[in-house]
């Protein structure tokens, strides 16, 4: 080894003998070795920068401040009791529709043919039935002794030929049937105006020899122009037998139907009609007559199936809206408001009671339910304020009241308007009685 302290060594100074491994003199003191520098470790020197910069730190994504919760506003009663209307009006909306759609809605009951007599359902199937004319009207009224004519022209408009009226059939005749045809343009399902062709059916008394001939020789007088004799055969086995007037004033048959009390008429003033003429008067007694025109049973059937007890029927009748409306402007041009309050048409009848008062069925058809609907309510409304006071009648709510000394009764079931008219000390009950039996 080496290290000096280890070896056995004398004080320089004092020359007393010192043991290895002592550096100082243990009898004087003194330092018997020189110190040794230790050594000095080198000083690490740190590696230089790098002059690559390192990467920003990456910034955090933005995020919206979350939205604060707006503060919850306290409704006002004001407009709490908006809502509660309006949730009120929403109930009423509903309500009112349904009862509307319980107002108009309708099923025609099973109808059965009216209650006519049998002078006026004879003469009903003695109508001939053409595919170019359709009729627009019908009525059937009492001559002679039953009832007093009321007018040289029937109610609907229907006309008699010149030479011929109803105070002279009366004298030879019981009853009285009219109709008035129109002609169908070619292409159209519907009348056109003007060209009118009207048709009678008289029933005579029995006994009446002659009768025919004397209504076709007072029209020849009346009308000038030649008169011949003609015979049409029925397809339905049927012969009518008489005379054709052909004048500037008309065509005109009058023929009377072999083995039979009926008398046909069928009169055309206009000459674009004068065909059409020709082609009825040959097609009398073809088929069921006015029955065989679907409008026209529709309307008719709608009538009793019964005539009430203690009433006669003396009178019915029908006619179309158009003629409603062209009756009206003949004094005046109708309001364009009234117009959808005209129906589309109208059926009537008229009955004598035992004490020879009158009473009278007015039944208006609209197009739909609704329309009538609407009518009625106007209407009920008048009356109301009149004074009308509430019945059931046909299972449904009508109103009656008295007025001009009559009492009359209105109500609504489906598409129809039912006015009724008789005597102001007729009870409710038997207005009520005869509206039951209207086969609407």
């Amino acid at each position: 080894m080496n290290d000096p302290t280890l070896k056995a060594t004398m004080c320089p100074k004092c020359g007393t003998p010192a043991a290895p491994g002592e550096s100082f003199c243990r009898n004087c003191g003194a330092q018997l070795f020189a110190p040794t520098a230790a050594a000095v470790p080198p000083t690490q020197v740190a590696p230089p920068a790098s002059t690559i910069a390192a990467p920003p730190p990456a910034l955090p994504q933005y995020q919206a401040p979350p939205m604060a919760a707006p503060p919850k506003k306290k409704r006002s009663k004001l407009m709490m009791g908006c809502l509660i209307i309006l949730g009120l009006f929403g109930v009423a909306i509903a309500g009112g529709g349904a009862y509307v759609w319980y107002a108009t809605s309708y099923t025609p009951p099973d109808r059965k043919p009216p209650a006519i007599p049998e002078r006026a359902a004879g003469t009903l199937s003695e109508f001939p039935v053409d595919k170019d004319t359709q009729p627009t009207t019908v009525q059937t009224e009492a001559l002679g002794g039953t009832a007093t004519a009321k007018a040289e022209t029937t109610t609907t408009g229907t006309k008699l030929p010149p030479g011929v009226t109803k105070t002279s059939l009366a004298k030879g005749a019981t009853s009285l049937t009219s109709s008035t045809y129109k002609k169908i343009p070619v292409g159209s399902a519907t009348p056109a105006s003007g060209g009118e062709i009207y048709i009678n059916v008289v029933t005579a008394m029995p006994g009446q020899t002659g009768f025919t001939n004397d209504i076709a020789t007072g029209i020849k007088t009346s009308m000038g122009g030649t008169m011949t004799s003609v015979t049409v055969q029925s397809p339905k086995g049927a012969t009518y037998a008489g005379s054709h007037i052909v004048s500037a004033q008309g065509n005109v048959y009058v023929l009377a139907k072999q083995g039979s009390d009926i008398i046909i008429i069928i009169y055309g003033a206009d000459p674009s009609v004068s065909s059409n003429v020709d082609n009825l008067a040959k097609s009398v007694g073809n088929g069921e007559g006015l029955i065989d025109y679907p409008e026209t049973k529709e309307s008719l059937w709608t009538l009793p199936a019964q005539t009430p007890s203690a009433l006669t029927l003396i009178e019915i009748s029908t006619m179309t809206g158009g003629q409603i409306e062209a009756s009206i402007n003949s004094g005046g041009d109708l309001p364009s408001e009234m117009r959808p309050f005209i129906p589309d048409r109208l059926t009537g009848a008229r009955y004598l009671d035992s004490s020879r008062q009158e009473w009278a069925v007015l039944n208006l058809q609209y197009g739909s339910s609704f329309q009538a609907w609407r009518t009625w309510l106007l209407a009920r409304a008048a009356l109301g304020v009149g004074g009308g006071e509430t019945t059931t009648v046909r299972d449904v709510g009508g109103i009656h009241l008295n007025q001009d000394g009559k009492r009359i009764m209105l109500f609504q079931k489906g598409p129809y308007l039912i006015f009724m008219s008789g005597p102001a000390d007729a009870g409710v009950d038997r207005f009520v009685a005869l509206g039951n039996q209207i086969q609407v």
